[in-house]
């Protein structure tokens, strides 16, 4: 009777991923040679190196440790630091947990995104991301970490950061949630 029962419930998780469309698989461990080599370029993206961006992306790294966590866009320093850091941000996030999966992640917290747009979030149709609203966002993250380091020019932010998710989302000149929620989940992965 014990093998009977032990067969069906074998046979009913092998069917999980059917029934439910979903396939159940291991992350591999990202190796420890990209992630040494990933490290030595925190801050390099886009052409440009910027030392705001590295305490941004240690401040992610840091929370996702201590809280145990493998929710990327429900910490603030994290969805600001892959502005600045792109995909090396994921990779290191990756490297401290395997577990951590971009793809797969929970969407934006809604309430990090509120603190980017403002009250209209909560309207009906919310509204989308400007340009202000992102460096504001951006400085903003800065100044709840204690940084001591700062962008070496506005200019820098909106060409080399803010310019290339605009041109992702291709939404015009603001982003909407839907569009920048896609944009942490697909812009790195090579799909869209």
């Amino acid at each position: 009777m014990l093998f009977k029962v032990s067969f069906v419930a074998a046979a009913a998780v092998a069917l999980l991923p059917s029934v439910f469309g979903v396939a159940i698989t291991a992350r591999a461990k990202i190796d420890d040679a990209t992630c040494i080599s990933n490290g030595k370029y925190v801050g390099y993206y886009q052409d440009q190196f910027d030392q705001s961006c590295i305490n941004l992306v240690r401040s992610c790294i840091n929370t996702l440790k201590t809280d145990n966590s493998t929710d990327l866009w429900s910490v603030p320093t994290c969805v600001a630091g892959l502005t600045c850091d792109g995909s090396n941000l994921l990779v290191l996030a990756q490297c401290q947990n395997p577990e951590v999966s971009v793809t797969g992640a929970p969407h934006l917290n809604y309430d990090i995104y509120a603190s980017i747009v403002g009250d209209c979030a909560w309207q009906e149709g919310g509204c989308p991301i400007t340009f202000q609203n992102y460096v504001d966002f951006f400085y903003g993250q800065l100044t709840a970490i204690g940084s001591d380091s700062w962008p070496s020019s506005v200019d820098n932010v909106q060409e080399k950061w803010w310019t290339p998710i605009v041109d992702w989302t291709a939404t015009g000149e603001t982003i909407p949630y839907t569009n920048f929620d896609d944009w942490l989940h697909y812009a790195f992965t090579g799909t869209s």
